[in-house]
């Protein structure tokens, strides 16, 4: 219940709040409080919650960057298809964050994200996701839609973590499937 109006409150501040004039590679951060309802008995920020709060940014990146609405028309529909997080120090109770999103490049099917729990200057967690969009069970290319964002240029080069990450969900024949991270593992 807790995310459905923090995903309520997000869409509200669309309207308020300017759009982004950043370009398409740039960070966007968005504000966040750990509530109480966040909390584990350890007193501090549950993981299942930070998985919420990433699609809660996710949603608000993609509309500032002027993609969600041009996405939702043509029925390309984003699809969050891999995800890793690194949990580094744990966020206390009413705590202020930000998650830090930015897109770091994408490829032929993939648009691959890095998103940062920060506060008070202080790294808290690190996630990275591959994001798909499909439109009647097709594949959209990702080129298609960071052109819906205006964006012309190439795709940013691939960095080794992305690449390592690539890597190890592919199985020897160049496919995609939980088998080949297990088999790694």
């Amino acid at each position: 219940m807790n995310h459905f109006f923090r995903l309520l409150w997000m869409l509200l501040r669309l309207w308020f709040v300017p759009q982004s004039t950043g370009g398409l590679t740039d960070h966007f951060r968005r504000p966040f409080r750990v509530l109480p309802t966040d909390c584990d008995v350890n007193f501090h920020l549950t993981n299942g919650r930070y998985f919420s709060l990433l699609d809660v940014a996710r949603i608000e990146h993609l509309a500032r960057k002027k993609l969600l609405v041009p996405l939702l028309r043509r029925r390309w529909m984003p699809v969050l298809n891999a995800t890793e997080i690194t949990f580094i120090r744990p966020i206390p109770p009413l705590r202020k964050f930000d998650i830090v999103t930015r897109i770091v490049t994408w490829d032929d099917k993939y648009l691959y994200l890095e998103q940062r729990f920060e506060s008070l200057g202080t790294l808290h967690a690190v996630s990275l996701a591959r994001a798909a969009f499909v439109c009647r069970r097709e594949l959209v290319p990702p080129a298609m839609v960071v052109a819906l964002a205006g964006y012309t240029g190439e795709a940013p080069p691939r960095s080794d973590i992305v690449a390592g990450w690539h890597a190890l969900l592919k199985d020897k024949k160049g496919h995609f499937t939980a088998d080949a991270v297990l088999t790694r593992l």
